[in-house]
C-alpha cells in the first residue's frame, strides 16, 4: 500500500476548507506568521502551543555528550498536552475556555486568559507539534486540515535569533546553546510530522503572502 504524499500549496485556493487547521513545522519556519495571515483571511481564531509549555522545573533533563545535563525544551514532553486538548474541546463544544499565560522570561505559567470561538468560526492551532497532538481532540472536529510549514535552515536560524533574544528576552549565549537542541529536536520529533500532513507550505526568501492570499 502506497502512502499518499502531502500536497504542496502555493496559494490559498490550494488549501481545503476546514473547521480546524493544524499548522506545524520546525522552529522559526513561519508557522506563527502564516497562522496569523490565514486567520485574518478566514476570520478565524488562533491558538498557539506556546501557551502550553510546562514550568521549567518539570522539563525533562537528558545528558548530552557535548553540553552535559541539558533541559529538553524541544521535546513534545515540554508541553502540557492534556491542557491543550481540554482547551480545544471546550472551544469547539462551548465556544469559550481559559488558556494559560506563559512567561518566556520566567519559564513558567503566570496565569490564564479567556478565549472565545464563535459558532462556525474556524480555529487555527499552531505550534511545533500540532499534527502530532491531533489525537487529543480529533473526535471533536468535523473537518480538519494539517499544514506543515518549512523554510530554509539559514532563514530559520536568523528568525530564531530575533525571536528568542529580542522578543523573548533570552541571553545571546542561551540562544546559541539552545540552537543545538532545537535542531536536534527537529531531527528526533519535529520533521517526521511532514509525512502526516495534508499540505506543505515552503517559505523561501522570495515567498510573498500577498501573492499566496491573492492580494497582489
Amino acid at each position: 500500500m502506497m502512502l499518499s504524499m502531502p500536497a504542496l500549496i502555493s496559494r490559498i485556493d490550494d488549501l481545503p476548507p476546514a473547521q480546524v487547521y493544524l499548522v506545524a513545522g520546525p522552529a522559526a519556519s513561519g508557522k506563527t506568521t502564516f497562522s496569523s495571515q490565514l486567520a485574518s483571511h478566514l476570520h478565524a481564531a488562533v491558538l498557539s502551543m506556546d501557551h502550553y509549555f510546562v514550568d521549567e522545573e518539570h522539563i525533562t533533563v537528558e545528558h548530552d555528550e557535548k553540553y552535559g545535563a541539558a533541559p529538553q525544551w524541544e521535546s513534545p514532553d515540554a508541553y502540557d498536552i492534556q491542557a491543550l486538548g481540554q482547551n480545544i474541546r471546550e472551544l469547539l463544544q462551548d465556544g469559550e475556555t481559559l488558556i494559560p499565560q506563559y512567561s518566556f522570561v520566567l519559564n513558567r505559567r503566570v496565569g490564564y486568559q479567556p478565549m472565545h470561538l464563535r459558532p462556525e468560526q474556524p480555529l487555527v492551532i499552531e505550534g511545533l507539534y500540532t499534527i502530532r497532538c491531533e489525537q487529543f481532540f480529533r473526535d471533536y472536529v468535523h473537518s480538519l486540515v494539517k499544514v506543515f510549514v518549512v523554510a530554509d535552515l539559514d532563514i530559520r536560524r536568523a528568525r530564531a535569533r530575533v525571536r528568542d533574544v529580542e522578543e523573548r528576552g533570552k541571553a545571546l549565549e542561551v540562544f546559541e546553546l539552545r540552537r543545538y537542541f532545537v535542531e536536534l529536536g527537529e531531527q528526533r520529533w519535529g520533521m517526521m510530522q511532514e509525512r502526516d500532513a495534508d499540505c506543505v507550505l515552503e517559505i523561501h526568501n522570495d515567498f510573498s503572502y500577498d501573492i499566496f492570499f491573492g492580494r497582489a
